[in-house]
């Protein structure tokens, strides 16, 4: 259960647009969406204006911060983050901390999203999970006894860089990562080689649902491999719940049975029913309510 909290100000930062909400007793209860301002200035300056507007009785008591790349959570900055370049190495949460006269935590958006989903979401009642986002590429959070598991460097997680039994090239220069294979853009480039034309995620989805092997063999292969890169997270550490989300989470139903397939080969000791291979609840929100329950985890 998410406990009381008055003015926990939530920010999903992204490379189109910014999320930014006061949240309450685990509900969003103003929000606003605005353009990512792909300047120092200009972005610090348009998230003062909106933490302001979402802080009408003065300073909120926290507010935390979601964005993509790789953060240094000792330094509280971004060391590595394609979407957002103007943002490497600034101390984004300092300057916003001064600016807005309270508390600021960054951190990694896959993480925020998996502490959304702990506190408000799918994750309520599952203390141990992993957190998978299925999107242009593919993201993990680990949430074990109720918080986050960042790893002593901060960088536990890496879910989409697993190496599967597939040897397509990944963006990070490697083969086989799972990213290259069963990320919803992976997943549509897979398809446009196989049908010879582009075809949408959501329309892949509803063909396969109505029986199309060429479309149900694309799950099939993404499922298979995201079996493969499960397995090695359950025989490491012995989970046995993941939550999937991002653009690629509504085919999950797709993806479900060929991953539960390899899991049942290969992780000896367990049954089928053991797994559970569940939808993530928040949608959109997750990030937005993640950060604003930094503090806490």
């Amino acid at each position: 259960m998410t406990s009381p909290t008055h003015n926990r100000i939530g920010i999903d930062l992204g490379g189109t647009n910014i999320k930014l909400g006061r949240v309450e007793d685990g509900c969003v209860v103003q929000r606003f969406e605005i353009p990512t301002e792909h300047d120092v200035d200009l972005c610090l300056a348009s998230l003062v204006e909106h933490v302001q507007k979402l802080s009408p009785g003065g300073a909120p008591m926290q507010i935390g911060v979601g964005m993509p790349g790789v953060i240094n959570l000792e330094r509280s900055r971004a060391v590595d983050a394609p979407n957002l370049p103007f943002l490497v190495d600034l101390p984004l949460a300092d300057l916003l901390s001064e600016a807005c006269d309270c508390p600021v935590i960054l951190e990694n958006d896959a993480n925020v999203a998996a502490l959304g989903e702990a506190r408000c979401g799918a994750g309520i009642n599952h203390p141990d999970f992993l957190f998978v986002t299925l999107g242009t590429g593919v993201g993990g959070g680990l949430i074990f006894d109720g918080s986050l598991f960042h790893g002593p460097g901060g960088m536990a997680g890496e879910f989409g860089h697993l190496t599967v039994s597939h040897n397509r090239q990944c963006g990070c220069g490697a083969l086989g990562c799972l990213e290259a294979i069963a990320s919803a853009r992976a997943m549509e480039t897979l398809a446009a080689q196989s049908l010879g034309k582009a075809v949408p995620l959501k329309e892949l989805a509803e063909a396969a649902r109505k029986g199309d092997q060429d479309a149900l063999a694309v799950f099939q292969t993404a499922g298979a491999c995201l079996g493969d890169a499960l397995t090695q997270v359950c025989l490491l550490l012995d989970l046995r719940v993941f939550l999937f989300g991002g653009g690629g989470g509504p085919v999950l139903d797709l993806l479900r049975k060929p991953a539960l397939m390899v899991l049942k080969q290969r992780c000896f000791g367990r049954k089928m029913e053991d797994f559970q291979l569940l939808s993530a609840k928040l949608g959109n929100d997750a990030g937005l309510l993640g950060a604003a329950y930094l503090g806490e985890a």
